[in-house]
C-alpha cells in the first residue's frame, strides 16, 4: 500500500514547530516538485531542515551524502525517533567505515525492510557494491538524493574530494531522483561547478545573503623589518590579546601551528595545535577540549574545518593570506554563530604568499607525468587496477589518481570499485597524444584559476575599500559601503573609496579570455570571473575600450 504523503507545511509544523524561511521554502518547493536544487545558505540558516522536510514530504528513502562521520552522527541524533504528521516516527541510520560489522548489518537490514526515512553515508560508501545493492533493492525507493557540504564536489571548493565525482553514477543507478545540493559557501564559479559536476537538470539555485553583519572584519600588517616567522607570530599574539575567546587561529603550515601555539602558551592562553599530521586520537582530544571550554584557542590548518559547530567562537584569526576567498569566508564563518558580535582578523605578511602559491603548485601535473600515465593506460589496452597503473607508469599514487579522475570526467575512461582496487576501463579510444594534450590544457587552466583565486585573496588583504563590500563582491553581491564594522571604515578611508555602481553577475566577454561574469564595478576597478582564467581585477576603462563587452 503506497504511503500517504504530507504537505510541506504539515511536515515542517509537526517536525520543527516553525514556519520555513523563504529561502528554505524555495529549495524545498523545487525538489518536492521533482526538480534539482542547489541551496547556498550561511551556517545557522537551516540547511538540514530543507532536506528533512523535503524528504518526508516526498516519501521514500532520503539518501544523504555527508563527508564527515561526526556530521553524520550529529544529524542522526537530531532526527532519529522524532515524530511528525499524525504520530509517525522518523527512521534514520548511517553507514560508514567506522561502524562495527553488526552495526552495518543492522542498517542494511533496516534498508531492506523499508524502516528508514533517512540514510546518511560517506561518499566512499557509494563505491561499495554491497551498499549500492542494498539501497537499490530496498523496500523503499530513493525519493531524494542529497549532497551535503556540496562545495566538496567542486575542484574550486575548499578541499576537493575526488570520490564526489562518482556521485552521478549512483544517482543514475537509483533511478534519477531529485538531487539537492547544500553548502554554506559557494562563489558563482563554484555554484556552476557544483551543478555541472552533479549533472543537475534545470537546477533551482537558491543563494541567501552572504553577509554576516555580526562579524567585524579587519586586516593587521606585520612589521617587515622583522624576520617573517617572528613577525607573523608576534602580530598574531598581539591580535589575540586584544580579542575575546574562544578563538580559532588558522595557520598555513603545520610548523606554524606548533610554533604559534607555543608562543600563545607563554602568554597564559590554554591552547593546542590541530593539523592532519597529528594522530586521530590527538585531534579528537583537542576538538573535545575546545568544545567543552577547556581550551581558549586552537591553532589549526584547514584540517580543523567541516563539522565545527561551536556557536560561541568569538574570534577567528588568520596567520597569513589563505589560498582563496572561498576558504577565508568558510573559515571566518565559524565565528559568531550564536548571532553575538565576533571578529575576523587577517594577519597579512606579503612574504607568506609563497606558501599558498606553493601548495597550489603541488596540484600541477607535469607533461612528462601525464605522458607516463597515458602511455601506461595505452599499453594496458583493457581493464587495469589503479594500483597496477601506478606501478606501470612509475608515477606517484596521487598523480595517477588525479589523471584517472580527470580522464573519467572527460569521458575517456570508466571507473569501478573503490580505493587502490578501482578498475579503469577504456570508454573511448582517442590517440594518446590527443589525451595528453587535453590533460595539459586542463591542468594549465586549473593553475591559472588557482593563481587568480590567490590574487583575489591578496587583493582583499591589501584593499583600502570597505572590507565587507570587497568580500561580498567576490560572491557576486552588490554591497554599498560603508558597513561600519570593518577596519577600513573605522579609519574613515571608505569615505573617499569609490562605490559600486553595477550589481554582480552581469555576463561579459573579454577579447582574450572569453566568457565571464562581472561581479562588481566601481569608478576605477572591475572584478570579473572568467571561465578560462578565473578571477581578474581590471581597470574600469576596459569596459569602455571594447576589450571587455557586456553580452
Amino acid at each position: 500500500m503506497p504511503e500517504s504523503r504530507l504537505t510541506v507545511a504539515e511536515v515542517a509544523d509537526s517536525l520543527f514547530d516553525f514556519t520555513l524561511r523563504p529561502s528554505q521554502r524555495q529549495a524545498v518547493g523545487a525538489v518536492v516538485a521533482g526538480r534539482d536544487a542547489l541551496a547556498v545558505l550561511p551556517t545557522g540558516s537551516g540547511k538540514s531542515a530543507i532536506y528533512q522536510v523535503a524528504g518526508l514530504s516526498l516519501g521514500g528513502l532520503t539518501l544523504v551524502v555527508s563527508p564527515l562521520i561526526a556530521l553524520q552522527r550529529d544529524q542522526i541524533r537530531s532526527l532519529a525517533g522524532r515524530r511528525y504528521g499524525s504520530g509517525r516516527t522518523v527512521g534514520a541510520a548511517l553507514l560508514n567505515s567506522a561502524q562495527k560489522g553488526h552495526e552495518r548489518q543492522d542498517t542494511l537490514s533496516r534498508i531492506s525492510r523499508g524502516d528508514l526515512d533517512f540514510l546518511l553515508v560517506g561518499p566512499e560508501q557509494l563505491t561499495n557494491s554491497e551498499t549500492r545493492a542494498a539501497v537499490r533493492c530496498g523496500a523503499r525507493g530513493i525519493g531524494l538524493f542529497v549532497v551535503d557540504e556540496a562545495h566538496l564536489v567542486s575542484e574550486w571548493g575548499q578541499e576537493f574530494r575526488p570520490e564526489y565525482l562518482r556521485l552521478t553514477d549512483a544517482v543514475t543507478e537509483f533511478g534519477r531522483p531529485p538531487v539537492l545540493a547544500l553548502t554554506a559557501t559557494a562563489s558563482p564559479a563554484v555554484q556552476a561547478d557544483i551543478t555541472r559536476r552533479l549533472d543537475m537538470r534545470s537546477a533551482e539555485v537558491v543563494v541567501a545573503d552572504f553577509d554576516r553583519p555580526n562579524i567585524s572584519l579587519a586586516v593587521r600588517r606585520t612589521q617587515p623589518s622583522e624576520p617573517e616567522a617572528r613577525a607573523l607570530d608576534d602580530r598574531c599574539v598581539d591580535v589575540l590579546i586584544q580579542q575575546d575567546t574562544p578563538a580559532l587561529v588558522y595557520a598555513l603550515t603545520r610548523a606554524r601551528c606548533a610554533s604559534l601555539a607555543g608562543r600563545l602558551r607563554l602568554d597564559a592562553f590554554e591552547v593546542a595545535p590541530y593539523h592532519a599530521g597529528m594522530a586521530a586520537r590527538e585531534r579528537s582530544e583537542v576538538q573535545d577540549a575546545f568544545f567543552s571550554g577547556r581550551l581558549d584557542v586552537v591553532v589549526a590548518t584547514s584540517a580543523f574545518g567541516l563539522g565545527i559547530d561551536k556557536p560561541d567562537i568569538r574570534s577567528v584569526v588568520h596567520a597569513g593570506v589563505p589560498g582563496s576567498i572561498d576558504d577565508y569566508y568558510q573559515e571566518i564563518g565559524r565565528a559568531g554563530r550564536d548571532g553575538e558580535p565576533a571578529a575576523a582578523v587577517l594577519v597579512h605578511d606579503p612574504r607568506t604568499i609563497r606558501i599558498p602559491r606553493s601548495l597550489a603548485a603541488r596540484t600541477h601535473l607535469g607533461e612528462e607525468t601525464l605522458h607516463d600515465v597515458v602511455d601506461a593506460l595505452e599499453n594496458a589496452g583493457c581493464r587495469i587496477e589503479v594500483a597496477d597503473l601506478v606501478r606501470s607508469a612509475e608515477a606517484s599514487a596521487r598523480a595517477v589518481d588525479r589523471v584517472v579522475n580527470e580522464l573519467a570526467e572527460l569521458g575517456f575512461i570508466g571507473l569501478s570499485g573503490s580505493g587502490a582496487h578501482r578498475v579503469v576501463e577504456p570508454a573511448r579510444h582517442p590517440a594518446p597524444a590527443d589525451l595528453t594534450r587535453q590533460l595539459v590544457e586542463k591542468d594549465a587552466r586549473r593553475q591559472a584559476v588557482l593563481a587568480s583565486r590567490l590574487d583575489a585573496a591578496r587583493q582583499y588583504a591589501e584593499s583600502a575599500r570597505c572590507r565587507r563590500a570587497e568580500l561580498l563582491s567576490y560572491f557576486g553581491e552588490d554591497y554599498a559601503p560603508p558597513c561600519g564594522n570593518c577596519d577600513n571604515d573605522h579609519e574613515a578611508r571608505a569615505a573617499s573609496a569609490p562605490r559600486p555602481t553595477v550589481s554582480g553577475g552581469v555576463p561579459v566577454r573579454h577579447r582574450l579570455w572569453g566568457e565571464g561574469r562581472l561581479l562588481s564595478r566601481d569608478d576605477h576597478e572591475l572584478l570579473v570571473y572568467f571561465t578560462s582564467v578565473g578571477y581578474r581585477h581590471l581597470t574600469a576603462s576596459t569596459l569602455e575600450s571594447g576589450i571587455l563587452q557586456r553580452r
